[in-house]
């Protein structure tokens, strides 16, 4: 798998959690559960780099996650004795980008977002063979089809805004593909991005005004 349930999150906290000056903040855990399936559940945390921000998203990751049994890490902090906190660890189909890699030879916005996509059809197929039957003009419609909810969780969501390549077209296109990857679909739980920059310093729009900053 490249996005889909991977333990690369949950390594990275493991990490994060062995250090010496690590800061239990699992608690915001007990607060972002509570927006799963409302229409609240689209969130974006903007902050400068250096926040912490990556190490919240990647605890988030081995929280929901079904790809990998966190209890030994949970089990320690201060979200263990909330009232729902087994009630979503590890129950989670997540899908984990972390938005500032870029694919080998990175020539331009096209095949940067085409590498997320393929990673996208790469993992519901592996996961989901029947989708394997039918050929899909958009990675949503495979979604759909999958008949299974997931968490979104994009760090570092507008990295790629920083590029040179990257036209006011691209940034315009990108913006859609988010839209219609992510607004108003019935199989996200829950959407949660980092970034630096407020959304509306990119967007003039609407696309992405369901998030919550």
């Amino acid at each position: 798998m490249i996005y889909l349930n991977t333990d690369s999150p949950y390594l990275l906290f493991q990490d994060a959690v062995s250090s010496e000056f690590f800061v239990d903040k699992s608690m915001m855990i007990d607060q972002i559960s509570r927006n799963i399936r409302t229409t609240n559940r689209y969130i974006c945390i903007t902050r400068p780099r250096r926040f912490g921000k990556s190490m919240n998203a990647h605890m988030l990751g081995a929280y929901y996650t079904k790809g990998k049994d966190s209890g030994k890490i949970f089990d320690r902090l201060k979200v263990s004795e909330t009232e729902k906190y087994q009630k979503h660890r590890n129950r989670h189909n997540v899908m984990f980008v972390d938005m500032s890699r870029m694919p080998d030879f990175c020539r331009g916005y096209q095949d940067y977002v085409f590498h997320i996509i393929e990673g996208f059809r790469e993992d519901l197929q592996e996961a989901y063979p029947f989708l394997k039957e039918k050929k899909y003009a958009s990675v949503s419609q495979m979604f759909k089809d999958s008949g299974e909810s997931f968490i979104f969780i994009f760090d570092e969501w507008d990295s790629i805004f920083y590029k040179d390549f990257m036209s006011g077209s691209d940034k315009n296109a990108f913006l859609s593909f988010l839209k219609n990857l992510l607004k108003d679909q019935p199989y996200v739980e829950l959407a949660y991005m980092t970034g630096v920059l407020p959304i509306a310093k990119y967007s003039s729009g609407s696309e992405l005004n369901m998030f919550d900053e």
